[in-house]
Protein backbone atom coordinates (compact mmCIF):
# COMPACT_ATOMS: atom_id res chain seq x y z
CA UNK A 1 0.00 0.00 0.00
CA UNK A 2 1.27 3.48 -0.90
CA UNK A 3 -0.01 6.84 0.29
CA UNK A 4 -0.74 9.48 -2.37
CA UNK A 5 -2.50 12.75 -1.58
CA UNK A 6 -3.23 11.43 1.90
CA UNK A 7 -5.20 8.43 0.61
CA UNK A 8 -3.95 4.85 0.53
CA UNK A 9 -3.52 3.34 -2.92
CA UNK A 10 -4.36 -0.33 -2.88
CA UNK A 11 -1.62 -1.58 -5.17
CA UNK A 12 -2.43 -5.22 -4.50
CA UNK A 13 -5.99 -5.02 -5.78
CA UNK A 14 -4.82 -3.15 -8.88
CA UNK A 15 -2.11 -5.74 -9.55
CA UNK A 16 -4.56 -8.62 -9.07
CA UNK A 17 -7.11 -6.98 -11.37
CA UNK A 18 -4.50 -6.44 -14.12
CA UNK A 19 -3.24 -10.03 -13.74
CA UNK A 20 -6.75 -11.49 -13.94
CA UNK A 21 -7.64 -9.32 -16.95
CA UNK A 22 -4.71 -10.87 -18.78
CA UNK A 23 -5.81 -14.35 -17.60
CA UNK A 24 -2.54 -15.02 -15.81
CA UNK A 25 -2.27 -17.17 -12.70
CA UNK A 26 -0.02 -16.41 -9.74
CA UNK A 27 2.09 -19.31 -11.02
CA UNK A 28 2.47 -17.59 -14.41
CA UNK A 29 3.63 -14.37 -12.77
CA UNK A 30 5.92 -16.30 -10.43
CA UNK A 31 7.55 -18.05 -13.40
CA UNK A 32 8.03 -14.72 -15.22
CA UNK A 33 9.44 -12.85 -12.23
CA UNK A 34 11.18 -15.46 -10.07
CA UNK A 35 9.11 -14.29 -7.09
CA UNK A 36 7.27 -16.91 -5.03
CA UNK A 37 3.52 -17.39 -5.42
CA UNK A 38 3.10 -16.87 -1.67
CA UNK A 39 4.89 -13.51 -1.84
CA UNK A 40 2.82 -12.45 -4.87
CA UNK A 41 -0.37 -13.45 -3.07
CA UNK A 42 0.57 -11.34 -0.02
CA UNK A 43 1.34 -8.38 -2.31
CA UNK A 44 -2.05 -8.73 -4.02
CA UNK A 45 -3.79 -8.80 -0.63
CA UNK A 46 -1.80 -5.72 0.50
CA UNK A 47 -0.26 -7.80 3.31
CA UNK A 48 3.28 -6.85 2.29
CA UNK A 49 4.92 -4.11 0.26
CA UNK A 50 7.19 -5.16 -2.59
CA UNK A 51 10.53 -3.52 -3.30
CA UNK A 52 10.70 -1.19 -6.29
CA UNK A 53 12.59 -3.89 -8.22
CA UNK A 54 9.94 -6.54 -7.43
CA UNK A 55 7.12 -4.15 -8.27
CA UNK A 56 8.68 -3.30 -11.63
CA UNK A 57 9.15 -7.01 -12.38
CA UNK A 58 5.50 -7.79 -11.57
CA UNK A 59 4.26 -4.88 -13.68
CA UNK A 60 6.37 -6.03 -16.60
CA UNK A 61 5.14 -9.62 -16.19
CA UNK A 62 1.49 -8.56 -16.33
CA UNK A 63 2.02 -5.84 -18.99
CA UNK A 64 0.91 -3.05 -16.66
CA UNK A 65 2.71 0.28 -17.12
CA UNK A 66 4.03 1.43 -13.75
CA UNK A 67 2.42 4.88 -14.16
CA UNK A 68 -1.01 3.23 -14.58
CA UNK A 69 -0.51 1.39 -11.32
CA UNK A 70 -0.24 4.72 -9.48
CA UNK A 71 -2.74 6.66 -11.59
CA UNK A 72 -5.52 8.37 -9.71
CA UNK A 73 -8.83 7.17 -11.13
CA UNK A 74 -11.22 9.88 -12.28
CA UNK A 75 -14.21 10.36 -10.06
CA UNK A 76 -17.21 12.62 -10.58
CA UNK A 77 -20.09 12.98 -8.16
CA UNK A 78 -23.38 13.93 -9.78
CA UNK A 79 -25.84 15.14 -7.15
CA UNK A 80 -29.52 14.46 -7.84
CA UNK A 81 -30.37 18.17 -7.63
CA UNK A 82 -27.60 19.09 -10.08
CA UNK A 83 -28.21 16.51 -12.81
CA UNK A 84 -28.18 17.98 -16.31
CA UNK A 85 -31.07 17.14 -18.58
CA UNK A 86 -30.57 14.78 -21.48
CA UNK A 87 -32.19 15.25 -24.83
CA UNK A 88 -33.38 11.83 -25.88
CA UNK A 89 -36.48 11.03 -27.92
CA UNK A 90 -39.67 11.29 -25.96
CA UNK A 91 -42.96 12.94 -25.13
CA UNK A 92 -44.22 13.71 -21.60
CA UNK A 93 -40.86 12.66 -20.11
CA UNK A 94 -38.07 14.21 -18.08
CA UNK A 95 -34.62 12.77 -18.86
CA UNK A 96 -31.67 13.50 -16.57
CA UNK A 97 -28.08 12.31 -16.77
CA UNK A 98 -26.81 10.11 -13.97
CA UNK A 99 -23.33 10.00 -15.50
CA UNK A 100 -21.45 13.23 -16.18
CA UNK A 101 -21.81 14.51 -19.77
CA UNK A 102 -18.08 14.04 -20.45
CA UNK A 103 -17.99 10.36 -19.38
CA UNK A 104 -16.45 8.53 -22.39
CA UNK A 105 -17.43 4.93 -21.62
CA UNK A 106 -21.11 4.85 -20.75
CA UNK A 107 -24.14 7.14 -20.64
CA UNK A 108 -26.73 6.48 -17.92
CA UNK A 109 -30.02 8.36 -18.12
CA UNK A 110 -32.98 8.33 -15.74
CA UNK A 111 -36.37 8.89 -17.36
CA UNK A 112 -39.51 9.94 -15.49
CA UNK A 113 -42.47 9.26 -17.76
CA UNK A 114 -45.96 10.54 -17.02
CA UNK A 115 -48.87 8.30 -17.97
CA UNK A 116 -48.89 8.33 -21.76
CA UNK A 117 -45.23 9.34 -21.88
CA UNK A 118 -43.20 7.65 -24.57
CA UNK A 119 -40.10 7.55 -26.70
CA UNK A 120 -42.11 9.20 -29.46
CA UNK A 121 -44.48 8.08 -32.18
CA UNK A 122 -41.96 6.40 -34.44
CA UNK A 123 -39.04 4.08 -34.05
CA UNK A 124 -35.61 5.54 -33.30
CA UNK A 125 -32.06 4.30 -32.86
CA UNK A 126 -29.22 5.54 -30.67
CA UNK A 127 -25.72 6.09 -32.15
CA UNK A 128 -24.07 3.54 -29.86
CA UNK A 129 -23.70 -0.25 -29.61
CA UNK A 130 -25.62 -1.49 -26.58
CA UNK A 131 -28.61 -0.20 -24.67
CA UNK A 132 -30.08 -1.48 -21.41
CA UNK A 133 -33.56 -0.53 -20.22
CA UNK A 134 -34.19 -1.10 -16.50
CA UNK A 135 -37.55 -0.25 -14.92
CA UNK A 136 -37.19 1.18 -11.42
CA UNK A 137 -40.86 2.04 -10.81
CA UNK A 138 -44.10 1.61 -12.69
CA UNK A 139 -44.31 -0.20 -15.99
CA UNK A 140 -43.66 0.44 -19.68
CA UNK A 141 -44.00 -1.30 -23.00
CA UNK A 142 -40.74 -1.48 -24.92
CA UNK A 143 -41.10 -2.11 -28.64
CA UNK A 144 -38.01 -3.41 -30.41
CA UNK A 145 -38.22 -3.92 -34.16
CA UNK A 146 -41.93 -4.79 -34.00
CA UNK A 147 -41.83 -7.00 -30.88
CA UNK A 148 -43.45 -5.60 -27.71
CA UNK A 149 -42.14 -6.37 -24.22
CA UNK A 150 -44.25 -5.50 -21.17
CA UNK A 151 -41.79 -4.47 -18.45
CA UNK A 152 -42.63 -3.96 -14.78
CA UNK A 153 -40.57 -2.85 -11.79
CA UNK A 154 -37.25 -4.72 -11.70
CA UNK A 155 -37.42 -5.92 -15.32
CA UNK A 156 -34.58 -5.18 -17.73
CA UNK A 157 -33.87 -5.68 -21.42
CA UNK A 158 -30.49 -5.45 -23.17
CA UNK A 159 -30.48 -4.87 -26.92
CA UNK A 160 -28.51 -3.33 -29.76
CA UNK A 161 -28.87 0.45 -29.75
CA UNK A 162 -29.00 0.56 -33.55
CA UNK A 163 -32.08 -1.68 -33.67
CA UNK A 164 -35.20 0.45 -34.28
CA UNK A 165 -37.16 0.79 -31.05
CA UNK A 166 -39.50 2.93 -28.99
CA UNK A 167 -41.36 2.67 -25.71
CA UNK A 168 -44.46 3.98 -23.92
CA UNK A 169 -45.92 4.25 -20.45
CA UNK A 170 -49.43 2.94 -21.06
CA UNK A 171 -50.24 2.70 -17.35
CA UNK A 172 -52.07 5.22 -15.17
CA UNK A 173 -48.97 5.75 -12.99
CA UNK A 174 -45.65 7.50 -13.51
CA UNK A 175 -42.81 5.23 -14.63
CA UNK A 176 -39.16 5.62 -13.68
CA UNK A 177 -36.68 3.98 -16.05
CA UNK A 178 -32.89 3.88 -16.25
CA UNK A 179 -31.22 3.63 -19.66
CA UNK A 180 -27.60 2.49 -19.89
CA UNK A 181 -25.96 3.23 -23.24
CA UNK A 182 -22.49 1.99 -24.14
CA UNK A 183 -20.25 3.31 -25.43
CA UNK A 184 -21.26 6.75 -24.24
CA UNK A 185 -23.14 9.22 -26.39
CA UNK A 186 -20.98 12.13 -27.58
CA UNK A 187 -23.08 14.71 -25.71
CA UNK A 188 -26.35 13.38 -24.32
CA UNK A 189 -27.54 16.90 -23.50
CA UNK A 190 -28.13 17.51 -27.18
CA UNK A 191 -28.25 14.00 -28.57
CA UNK A 192 -30.55 13.48 -31.49
CA UNK A 193 -31.64 9.94 -32.11
CA UNK A 194 -31.87 8.62 -35.63
CA UNK A 195 -35.52 8.14 -36.71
Amino acid sequence: MTITNGSPVRLGARLRHAREQRQLSLGDVSARTGLSRGFLSRVERDKTSPSVTSLMAVCEAISLPLERLFATPSLTVVRAADRPTATLPGAAVVDTLITPPHEPHVTVVETLAAPGGSGGDGYYTIPSECEVCYVLEGSIELEIDGEVFALARGDAVTFGATVPHTWRNSSADEARVVWVIAPALPDPRGQAAVP
